[in-house]
């Protein structure tokens, strides 16, 4: 199977993106812009220093990638870059296994990574991008600091 760019990333003219940064808001503060949405719920912004960061909501972490956008886009062509920050494996085996996405919806792990969760199939589903975005920065912002094998307790606020 041939992925395509749409199968790798969102629309973004197409996204409030004010709605989907708001639980998140506690680590995007040097945060210019959204530059896209990947389909497997991750978000590339441009900060303030005009770099390029990769915002992974399945753990939280915000990483500078790119000095520039232009690097950024030369970055693009790296086929190693694309499949660590896209996962077009995984995406070729959601779309295979019957797990299409609609316009405004990403993939989303049923248990996040940060909980114990992992990259398979069965593990996430096509969910839509208000919810996902809204599920992993609250989850994302109260397990971050923890010690690990803490127990803590989730509350969702939609």
């Amino acid at each position: 199977m041939i992925l395509t760019q749409k199968d790798l990333i969102k629309d973004i003219t197409k996204v409030d993106t004010d709605d989907i940064l708001s639980c998140w808001l506690w680590t995007l503060s040097n945060m210019k812009s959204v530059i896209t949405i990947s389909t497997i719920g991750d978000i590339f912004l441009l900060g303030q220093d005009d770099a390029i960061y990769w915002l992974q909501t399945d753990f939280g972490d915000l990483t500078k990638i790119a000095d520039s956008l232009s690097q950024f886009d030369q970055y693009l062509k790296d086929t190693d870059k694309v499949d660590n920050w896209f996962l077009p494996l995984l995406i070729e085996k959601l779309i295979l296994a019957g797990k299409t996405l609609k316009e405004k919806e990403v993939y989303s792990f049923k248990k996040p990574p940060i909980l114990g969760g992992d990259y398979s199939v069965d593990n996430l589903d096509p969910t839509d991008m208000s919810v996902h975005f809204a599920f992993s920065g609250q989850i994302c912002q109260q397990a971050k600091n923890l010690p690990p094998g803490i127990k803590i307790n989730l509350k969702y606020k939609p």
